[in-house]
């Protein structure tokens, strides 16, 4: 492998770090956001280079060769080595303008972070930030992200967190699943009952579905966006548990159990402890602060509006 230092492009270790991971080429182009043929010719071309066969085809997809293992712990370092030194000079920006990428729920995303980049705009014209909404955990170490809005303390290393305060949940149907299968008695479960639910457990360290008893229930629907579930819910299709402020919010949903307080599970911001002096970083996270302690009340409670539909079926 005795090469010229001046040949060497540093650029392919990702085009084959993507590739061992995703363990397809077009698995790799979509993270890289190119064609799963350049990928092919990157990989092709650093193969070339190096002298050695880094990855082989197999029936379920690319697998790293014994070579290629050995080399994909030596880009891991270069990697991790490059994210380090790209976090740091981030974290010493003195300038409130560039780019932020951004994560958060749904939810919250609509609720929380829409208006809080219309006050960072506002505030910061030449500041863009970059939205990435779900409940999947992006990697704030390999800066898929570099602030995240979560609902549940994420754990890790060189994490830090604050908390934002407290987002209220509760259980929610539409009128018409009340009428046909009435409301549940709280503390006896809900046994007989269709239920909306995620994909995976979240986050949250909470109890789910207000600490009740799922035996006997059925789930009709897994979904990780609260949107969908909630208009699965007023679809009739069964019993969701949503923020308070959405579920609320919606004419087609009522409160299974409305004198009942919200559980509260604790929201934070989460960002890498090398970002934390930089300046973009500390705007956004002031503004997102601000919108969270002006819409505390909401965010805790909801608009406990249009129940009675929800306290007249315990009389069925």
């Amino acid at each position: 492998m005795n090469r010229a230092a001046g040949t060497w492009q540093w650029d392919d270790v990702r085009y084959f770090l993507a590739v061992a991971r995703a363990g397809s080429l077009s698995g790799a182009a979509r993270v890289l956001g190119v064609g799963h043929v350049t990928v092919g010719r990157r990989i092709t071309f650093l193969e070339k280079r190096l002298g050695v066969t880094l990855l082989h085809r197999t029936p379920d997809g690319f697998a790293v060769t014994a070579a290629g293992d050995a080399v994909l712990r030596q880009c891991t370092a270069m990697e991790n080595a490059a994210l380090d030194l790209e976090r740091v000079a981030a974290g010493r920006d003195s300038l409130a303008a560039g780019s932020i990428r951004l994560t958060a729920t749904e939810a919250l995303a609509q609720r929380v972070i829409g208006p809080a980049i219309a006050e960072l705009r506002k505030r910061h014209p030449d500041l863009r930030v970059d939205l990435a909404v779900g409940v999947r955990s992006l990697d704030i170490a390999r800066r898929e992200a570099d602030l995240a809005v979560r609902v549940g303390r994420p754990s890790g290393s060189g994490l830090v967190c604050r908390k934002l305060g407290d987002v209220g949940y509760s259980l929610y149907a539409s009128p018409g699943y009340v009428a046909q299968y009435r409301t549940p008695q709280r503390g006896k479960g809900l046994a007989g009952h269709h239920l909306i639910t995620f994909t995976g457990a979240p986050a949250a360290t909470s109890p789910f579905f207000m600490n009740e008893s799922l035996e006997g229930a059925r789930i009709a629907l897994r979904c990780d966006n609260p949107l969908i579930q909630l208009q699965a819910a007023a679809n009739s299709i069964g019993i969701a548990e949503l923020a308070c402020f959405l579920g609320d919010a919606c004419a087609d949903l009522v409160r299974i159990w409305p004198d009942e307080p919200p559980g509260l599970r604790s929201a934070w911001l989460v960002m890498h402890e090398d970002l934390r002096r930089s300046a973009r970083i500390r705007v956004a996270s002031s503004a997102i602060g601000e919108v969270f302690r002006r819409q505390r009340k909401i965010l805790e409670h909801g608009g406990q509006g249009g129940t009675m539909v929800a306290a007249a079926g315990k009389s069925r």
